[in-house]
């Protein structure tokens, strides 16, 4: 004996596809909400170094570290690039009490100095490597900004 399904009717079945319309708006709203609790990361602003950054008028400096082994001299690690069409003074020197004198250095435009080979260093300086120094980013002309530059062993 066989079996005949009774026909369904056409306000049933479209009943059925907006259920499954819904189901399916509701499914896809509740995925993206993902997204507000687990932010993409590449979305954010991190230093992907040991070092700080600086943009001092028309100089980026990069990867700003302090280098020493802990007896008071320290060499000055990092990049700097001028983006701009004059040359560029560019002068690294700590704060604070007992601070050293700071150290100079010309950059030309369009060029990327690596810091740690134009002999940039500090003498003298009372601190540990694994501290924190607040240190005076100058240009002439662009002014300064003082970052918190981490010292390393």
């Amino acid at each position: 004996m066989r079996r005949i399904l009774a026909p369904t009717s056409a306000p049933a079945i479209r009943a059925r596809r907006v259920a499954a319309a819904i189901g399916g708006l509701a499914v896809a709203t509740l995925a993206s909400g993902c997204m507000v609790f687990n932010p993409v990361q590449t979305d954010v602003i991190y230093e992907p170094a040991d070092g700080v950054s600086a943009d001092v008028g028309s100089v980026a400096v990069r990867d700003l570290v302090l280098v020493g082994s802990g007896d008071g001299t320290f060499v000055v690690s990092g990049a700097a690039y001028n983006g701009g069409a004059e040359p560029v003074t560019l002068q690294v020197a700590p704060q604070g009490e007992g601070a050293a004198a700071g150290s100079e250095v010309q950059v030309r435009p369009r060029e990327q100095l690596n810091l740690a080979t134009k002999g940039l260093r500090f003498d003298g300086l009372d601190t540990e490597p694994g501290s924190m120094l607040p240190v005076a980013v100058t240009t002439r002309p662009g002014g300064t900004a003082v970052v918190n530059v981490p010292v390393l062993a």
